[in-house]
């Protein structure tokens, strides 16, 4: 048999190529050659696809920022139809019109926030024409908690052999006059730093604000949100039946995941606020109660309140409403026992509700931890600017922590989806 042979031309000259040169440029790549383009091309395509799936969620993020009072609202009447359309399916089970039993529970939710709105601000009124009348009694409070920690430190020191061998002795005076400059450099860099702090609050609550329509917008919003929450209690059945319908997918096994993956995000959100909501009130009710008898504390149902509202935000809330309890327990009685007592109060309610009220509402598979929960709070509120990031904090953490629990971690899903 004779071999092919391959004419080509090449600046007018005829070239014979070799039949084994034939065959070397017919040839298929090495497994090495395909590696290297299979290699390029996967990093390609990652990358490319990684730049898409960020562009997409820097516009989603931009949009919801631009978006925050229409968005506000939306959020607010969901996590309140969460947690109030139990009461509305309780009263159905009892042959109750859907209607009847959505208008019920509004009226008394209602009802319910305006007496504790009418409830509280007596109170606080009081107690605060109180502390404005006796706001030089507790200036003079702090000025003894200073002479006793003055007088505290003169003796610590004057027993200690350190001090004895190797520091001259120093007078209560010296120590007193340290101790009041030290509060008055403190006092002029609180004055500095009040109009860059006012700044950083008006810059958030800009934020918070700013976008479509500004501040009437947020006027606009605070109105809807009862609108929103009326329909979506009464609309609750058909939005669990047919919202899978609404998807921008076709009938696929890519749908059906989707659908799972939504529903499990859904049921861990629902399970933790309503769990989270009955913590909270538990808490709020047992430090009111323990600051009232045991400290006689100047605003304590309103601190009780506060914890109960933002004891939706785990272990953050506590603490944002721990810093001011203590302050007004110093101002208020010149000590250094009672901002303690305090501080044992938290302590001890924040422990009760870990170990006993906690794992019997949530249970142990469902929960942030602490640090999770505080670091979510502060990059959602930067990422989408205001009060939206912390207020969807938590259920978009919970939204990452079910994809990396689901296709990273390969564990159990937090609830069934069935």
């Amino acid at each position: 048999m004779h071999s092919i042979q391959t004419i080509t031309s090449q600046s007018d000259h005829l070239v014979q190529i070799p039949p084994s040169k034939e065959e070397d440029l017919n040839a298929s790549p090495t497994p090495f050659q395909r590696k290297v383009c299979w290699t390029g091309l996967t990093t390609l395509a990652a990358l490319t696809t990684t730049l898409i799936v960020a562009g997409i969620i820097w516009a989603l993020l931009q949009g919801m920022s631009f978006l925050q009072p229409v968005l506000m609202p939306v959020a607010i009447a969901a996590i309140l139809s969460y947690l109030l359309n139990p009461v509305v399916e309780w009263l159905c089970r009892r042959n109750l019109p859907r209607t009847v039993s959505v208008i019920t529970v509004f009226a008394v939710f209602i009802l319910f926030v305006v007496g504790i709105i009418f409830w509280v601000e007596p109170a606080v009124q009081r107690q605060g024409s109180s502390f404005a009348k006796n706001l030089p009694a507790y200036s003079q409070h702090v000025q003894d908690l200073v002479n006793t920690s003055s007088s505290f430190i003169t003796q610590f020191m004057d027993v200690t052999s350190y001090h004895k061998e190797g520091i001259d002795p120093t007078s209560p005076d010296r120590i007193h006059d340290y101790s009041v400059s030290l509060i008055n450099e403190g006092m002029i860099w609180i004055q500095q730093k009040i109009p860059t702090m006012a700044a950083s609050l008006g810059k958030f609550v800009k934020n918070s604000i700013g976008g479509f329509l500004g501040i009437f917008g947020y006027l606009i919003s605070f109105i809807l949100v009862p609108i929103f929450l009326f329909f979506f209690l009464l609309e609750a059945p058909d939005i669990k039946n047919n919202w899978s319908n609404y998807l921008p997918l076709r009938p696929s096994p890519l749908k059906d995941e989707v659908v799972s993956l939504l529903l499990e995000i859904n049921n861990y959100i629902i399970f933790f606020f309503r769990g989270q909501l009955l913590v909270s009130l538990v808490d709020g009710a047992m430090i009111a109660a323990s600051l009232m008898i045991f400290v006689h504390l100047d605003f304590a149902i309103l601190i009780g309140v506060l914890v109960g509202i933002l004891g939706l935000i785990p272990y953050a809330g506590i603490i944002i409403c721990w810093v001011p309890a203590v302050l007004i327990a110093a101002a208020q009685f010149g000590d250094w026992w009672h901002p303690i007592l305090v501080t044992l109060i938290f302590f001890a309610a924040n422990n009760f509700d870990s170990i006993f009220v906690s794992p019997k509402i949530l249970g142990h598979s469902v929960g942030l931890h602490p640090l999770t929960v505080i670091l979510s709070v502060l990059c959602w509120s930067m990422i989408l600017g205001g009060l939206l990031g912390a207020l969807l904090a938590v259920p978009l953490t919970a939204s990452l922590m079910v994809l990396m629990r689901r296709y990273v971690w390969r564990q159990q899903p937090f609830i069934s989806s069935k």
